[in-house]
């Protein structure tokens, strides 16, 4: 798992998959334009998150393009359970730092993009900064791709790599806790169409971690309700394998198509897991189209994940993100085009997309007054842990 950093090397499918995409979702059809989004997040923790995004691209020439992208983030804080009594979001006072932890304060976080591209007669390649920062986390990552047409331009093979340059800084009562974190990430792809309304691809994905790979900000409670630190190795290797497979068709006059993408994931902290992920986009008349969305995963525990730990062990973590769960998304999303005479102003949208996605785990809340909690978080145990997403988007064409 690469936090927030994870990516998907399958970008050799992409100028196939555009063209059985609506034509709304298409943001680079001129010689420039600038897409706006605004996402809010919540989950169960009572964590929620407002993120404006922009996304601005230019045409320096017939085969050139260069791309901003832009992301604000107000985060409330990472969890409730680190709050004591009447203090931080556990008392409604999620403004006072905590007293075990300064994660559950408010903060505001950034990052920015820039990338540039190259494409012509079926060869594709690109190269990228990325950098992000917040009051205890910087980041900074180059990467490039590359990708390469033939078989009549119905085979195309591509490439990737990235590396992250991390830096936690952790704040307050963890302070001296972080360190460096070094991500290395390398891609393969293969696409193939099948027919002119299908399109089937895979993509291997290695990624390697190494430095401080933990977080400060989840300590690990004893089975006789200590606090004590967590401890995670400071290496690990992941292998990935991800197949997609979109299949267009015509519901009347009117142009949809399938998307199902898998993904098998295993590292050496033995935590396997499984996803697959289909969605249906539908034109619903000309410029509109709405998109259906199920998504189920399914993960193993790491090697050292335990319901209890009595404070001896080399290796032990409270996130749950390294406990088994499964979890169900279901979403929606609508977009359409605004009337043509908006086209004559540079000021105002071309489109608009707007989506929900709502998700339940099958973690449980352990808050009952009698056995002590070992995950980080907070709510009641009958309940199942839930987040959700809404997402608003605009285009100009400019």
């Amino acid at each position: 798992m690469l936090k927030s950093h994870g990516r998907r090397a399958l970008a050799a499918c992409l100028a196939a998959v555009t063209l059985m995409l609506p034509s709304t979702l298409r943001a680079a059809e001129g010689d420039q334009g600038l897409d706006f989004k605004y996402m809010y997040y919540w989950d169960k923790n009572q964590v929620w998150n407002h993120t404006p995004a922009l996304s601005f691209f230019r045409k320096l020439a017939s085969s050139w393009k260069l791309q901003y992208d832009q992301e604000l983030d107000y985060v409330s804080g990472a969890s409730r359970r680190l709050g004591l009594r009447n203090v931080g979001t556990l008392g409604d006072h999620d403004q006072v730092l905590d007293g075990i932890s300064g994660a559950s304060r408010r903060e505001i976080r950034h990052s920015e993009q820039v990338t540039g591209a190259y494409s012509q007669a079926g060869r594709a390649a690109s190269a990228s900064f990325y950098f992000s920062d917040e009051n205890d986390y910087t980041s900074y990552s180059p990467s490039v791709s590359g990708s390469l047409d033939f078989n009549q331009r119905n085979t195309t093979l591509g490439g990737s790599a990235a590396v992250f340059f991390d830096n936690m800084h952790p704040t307050g009562p963890f302070t001296g806790l972080g360190g460096n974190r070094r991500i290395i990430s390398l891609g393969a792809s293969l696409s193939q169409t099948l027919s002119p309304l299908t399109l089937a691809g895979v993509t291997l994905n290695v990624i390697h971690s190494s430095g401080f790979l933990g977080h400060p900000y989840t300590p690990v409670v004893t089975d006789s309700g200590d606090d004590i630190l967590e401890n995670l190795p400071d290496r690990k290797t992941a292998w990935a394998l991800s197949g997609q497979l979109i299949q267009g068709f015509r519901l009347g006059d009117r142009l949809g198509s399938f998307h199902l993408d898998t993904r098998w994931y295993q590292d050496d902290w033995k935590l396997h897991s499984g996803t697959a992920d289909l969605q249906w986009y539908q034109y619903l008349r000309e410029g509109t189209y709405v998109r259906i969305r199920a998504r189920g995963y399914r993960q193993t525990a790491a090697a050292f994940a335990r319901p209890a730990y009595d404070g001896n062990e080399l290796y032990r973590t409270g996130d749950i993100r390294y406990y088994a769960f499964s979890s169900v998304l279901l979403g929606l999303k609508v977009g359409s085009t605004f009337p043509d005479s908006w086209a004559a102003s540079a000021w105002l949208p071309d489109r608009w997309d707007l989506s929900y996605d709502q998700g339940i785990r099958s973690t449980r809340g352990e808050e009952n007054g009698v056995t002590p909690m070992f995950h980080t978080q907070l709510f009641p145990a009958d309940e199942h842990y839930q987040e959700g997403t809404f997402m608003l988007g605009l285009s100009f064409d400019l």
